[in-house]
């Protein structure tokens, strides 16, 4: 507001120039925490107190550095990070102050997955494909002499879950698509390893914490349930017990030094609720939060969710509401007191001058109730005459939660509604949901997003000739799928590095990659008539809707040629679309500098075929 009580109005660099900080880590005394943060327009790393203060910066590239993890003995720090968004993310130690760095991985055409510390702060254990693209290898790297010891050769996508209380074993998941995995316990000296999840259908086994006996794990599993639970698993019997089944999933869980308290992160209709669990007690007591989420990062596959102090007494988490960006918060254990340690800008732009985000549901072809997050300019009534924005997540093992978007809040801020649906194949709503969308039934999800306008032109929240498609990766095959089904139902539509032609991507995206989406999309061997039936440039004859195109020439899980091959379909029939191209970025947009480029256009491409 000025001085006199008029709202200030922001141009686009203004929201794009918001930052964040998150993916804390404490150190062993408790007495720093290390966080990631992009307040120089790339994220790098910096450490804070936990009373608060200035942050150090401790990483000094100008690549990202998208995870950190303090060794449970000293100051030092395992840091990982990519070039241009490649993901072929190299791991390094850091000193305590970032006076020097000593690279763990060296091959940059690999990929490195960090696993964890052991608990005497010896060794870190990563998983690395350098062997072969296909595969990735378990390592365990010696600190002191630099050398590192092949521990399991693997055969398929494995990564380091935990390391055991006595540093003999690690836990090992072997993934067979995002939402089947299954667990071993590697033993480190020998190389043998021990089957610990039989099950006779699919089933997910994540956020892996070993009791302090060793004897057991605690861990989140669907096996027997629609939702994941926060379980146990005996590792001489095999039994797995649950201990938590709130019917939502719970997302992570994080085990006190002591062993004597489990925190528990849980995802209720897209908002974040913490919980610790005494163990002894068997009782429950809720953090409280405000309406938002806890989110979660997984550069180099480090899991981004709750963080004990070494003492049990705080919490630390990232943080964001619709309204407010992702910050490092804190929680006093004892009290429930919470509040955000870091204080990432959010370029001046007041909360009260955002949007709030409401949840709402839709009707969709066959009747089922598909959930979404409208967000409306302040005091907008439902008058049927505004453009609006359907934005459309990735994954699609995803879900689309009520955190802070800054490309959102502008467009809202400049009198667009904006919906986030979760169409059918989102995660967050059990298996049977997040199935729906599997290989025959992948056009379903296309019909989820085409009622969206529907239901925004008869709520009269928006113009029904003023629509326009938008999403990322999987979102933008959703955008070129919905244009090419829909062409009398969308004004326009921006792809953000998204998927044209099924065949193509599967054969031209990363190896060990192939094999891990052909579950969810069906195989080339098996499924390529489907493959190609769904397949937006198949169909490119039927989109007359204006596109905007972006990808970035580094992506290595959509090529750049899925957008190349359906730009220049269109351009060659005298469709209007639009190409941006970015030589240093890969799955994503993440420097400041490029931002700068993408989303201006966005804008400009928007405003054009939008208010006409």
């Amino acid at each position: 507001m000025t001085a006199t009580g008029t709202a200030v109005r922001f141009d686009l660099p203004r929201f794009v120039s918001v930052r964040r900080a998150y993916g804390p880590s404490f150190s062993p005394r408790g007495d720093r925490i290390a966080f990631v943060s992009d307040m120089t327009g790339v994220p790098q790393i910096y450490a804070v107190s936990p009373r608060g203060g200035w942050p150090e910066q401790l990483t000094f590239t100008t690549e990202r550095v998208g995870l950190v993890a303090f060794s449970p003995t000293d100051e030092r720090m395992v840091v990982g990070g990519d070039i241009g968004g490649d993901e072929r993310v190299q791991l390094s130690i850091v000193s305590p102050h970032g006076e020097s760095t000593v690279a763990i991985t060296t091959d940059l055409t690999a990929m490195n997955t960090f696993g964890d510390w052991s608990p005497d702060g010896r060794f870190v254990a990563y998983a690395s494909n350098a062997r072969d693209p296909r595969h990735f290898d378990i390592f365990v790297h010696d600190v002191a002499s630099g050398v590192a010891r092949e521990a399991l050769r693997g055969d398929g996508a494995y990564a380091v879950e935990a390391w055991s209380p006595d540093g003999s074993c690690l836990i090992v998941s072997l993934s067979h698509g995002t939402m089947e995995n299954d667990l071993y316990e590697l033993e480190i000296a020998s190389g043998s390893r021990r089957h610990l999840t039989p099950r006779s259908g699919p089933a997910r086994f994540e956020s892996v914490a070993y009791a302090r006996d060793g004897r057991f794990v605690y861990l989140l599993s669907d096996r027997d349930s629609e939702n994941l639970t926060v379980s146990r698993l005996d590792l001489a019997s095999l039994e797995l017990t649950t201990i938590v089944d709130i019917g939502w999933d719970i997302e992570s869980i994080a085990l006190s030094a002591d062993g004597g308290s489990l925190a528990y992160l849980a995802n209720v209709d897209g908002f974040s609720e913490i919980y610790v669990r005494d163990l002894t007690r068997r009782r429950d007591r809720q953090i409280p939060l405000p309406a938002g989420v806890v989110a979660r990062g997984f550069v180099g596959n480090w899991r981004d969710g709750l963080r004990w102090s070494p003492d049990g007494g705080t919490l630390a988490f990232s943080f964001t509401s619709a309204r407010d960006t992702q910050n490092v918060w804190l929680a006093e254990v004892a009290t429930g007191r919470v509040w955000p340690l870091t204080n990432a800008t959010q370029a001046g732009i007041p909360s009260e001058q955002l949007s709030s985000t409401r949840l709402v549901s839709y009707s969709t072809f066959d009747e089922r109730k598909i959930p979404a997050f409208l967000y409306v300019p302040d005091g907008a009534r439902p008058d049927g005459k505004r453009p609006a924005i359907v934005l459309i997540h990735g994954g699609p093992e995803s879900q689309i939660r009520p955190g802070f978007d800054p490309v959102v809040q502008y467009f809202v801020h400049r009198g667009f509604v904006v919906l986030t649906p979760n169409v059918r194949g989102s995660t967050g709503y059990g298996k049977t949901y997040c199935h729906l969308d599997d290989v025959e039934r992948r056009m379903d999800a296309v019909a989820d997003a085409r009622a969206a306008v529907a239901w925004l032109a008869s709520e009269g929240w928006a113009a029904r000739d003023r629509i326009a498609a938008m999403g990322q990766s999987y979102g933008g095959f959703m955008v070129l799928a919905c244009l090419a089904t829909g062409p009398d139902v969308w004004a326009a539509g921006v792809d953000l590095y998204g998927i044209a032609n099924f065949v193509s991507f599967l054969e031209n995206t990363h190896p060990f990659r192939r094999h891990l989406r052909e579950a969810e999309y069906g195989s080339l061997a098996h499924h390529r008539d489907v493959l190609e039936r769904i397949s937006p440039l198949n169909h490119v004859q039927r989109i007359v809707a204006p596109l905007l195109a972006i990808h970035g020439e580094k992506d290595p899980r959509v090529p750049i040629g899925e957008t190349e091959q359906i730009v220049a379909a269109l351009q060659a029939r005298g469709v209007p679309a639009e190409f941006v191209r970015l030589p240093d970025e890969g799955h994503g947009i993440v420097k400041q500098a490029n931002r700068l480029v993408v989303y201006p256009a966005i804008a400009d491409f928007l405003e054009r075929y939008l208010r006409a």
